[in-house]
């Protein structure tokens, strides 16, 4: 029963941090710049890829609690009580279940592209400059080690950006806009 609390209280978690990205996104009604529009992208009034990206979290997590009470359901009569074959259709459930997580977890990202972008680029910034410092300062170990961070950080948000379909320019010029808006 623990573990159907955690995949709800996750599931609350995950529905908060969507609500949250539609208000940073500009989706809050034409607030934004652009009047009506609310901004660059189409994401003021919920661009193509924002309403698939919530249409997507929708079925998601209908999926999800569907497989959470299946788990709760054969949970009750206790693990130790289970038969193989129900033990192995849970494991196949916990399985998918983080599957669906990951699409989750995707979709929120989707939403929150921007804000993500943002946040790239000021860590990236922020590497370069320690790495430069550190060049300036002759401390070879430690411009490896953050050219080593820079490098991992970069593949990681180019990954996960082009498993949405973009490019790390995309990204980046979104993060600049973004990002001096904000200052």
């Amino acid at each position: 029963m623990k573990r159907s609390t955690i995949v709800a209280v996750g599931i609350l978690l995950t529905m908060t941090l969507v609500w949250t990205a539609f208000g940073q996104a500009g989706g809050g009604g034409g607030r934004g710049r652009g009047g009506a529009g609310g901004g660059r992208g189409g994401f003021g009034m919920m661009g193509a890829q924002a309403q698939k990206a919530v249409a997507d979290l929708q079925e998601q997590v209908a999926k999800l609690k569907t497989i959470v009470a299946a788990n709760a359901k054969a949970m009750e009569g206790g693990f130790q009580n289970m038969s193989e074959e129900d033990r192995a259709k849970m494991k196949e459930r916990t399985t998918e279940q983080q599957a669906i997580m990951a699409a989750i977890q995707k979709d929120v990202d989707q939403l929150r592209i921007r804000q993500l972008a943002v946040e790239y680029n000021q860590d990236i910034t922020a590497l370069k400059d320690a790495r430069a410092s550190a060049e300036k300062e002759n401390a070879k170990q430690t411009a490896q080690m953050l050219g080593k961070l820079i490098a991992d950080r970069e593949r990681q948000m180019e990954e996960k950006v082009t498993a949405m379909g973009l490019t790390m320019d995309q990204v980046q010029k979104m993060g600049q806009r973004r990002g001096g808006r904000q200052q």
